[in-house]
């Protein structure tokens, strides 16, 4: 995968996160849909945490 690429997907998740951020504290849904909600931006969070962990390694490596 290149690095456009990596970028581009990197740069829709860190939106799709702050979306989904924004619609749980503004909106009310039922218990079930907010523990799902919840859980997705935990597994984003994850993700881009993973991702900007192997950026600082290859900045720390070169």
């Amino acid at each position: 995968m290149s690095t456009e690429e990596l970028t581009k997907i990197i740069a829709v998740k860190k939106m799709d996160l702050e979306e989904c951020e924004q619609e749980l504290n503004t909106r009310y849904y039922p218990s079930v849909v907010r523990l799902a909600m919840t859980r997705y931006i935990t597994e984003l969070r994850h993700q881009l945490e993973m991702v900007n962990g192997e950026e600082l390694n290859k900045i720390e490596n070169s």
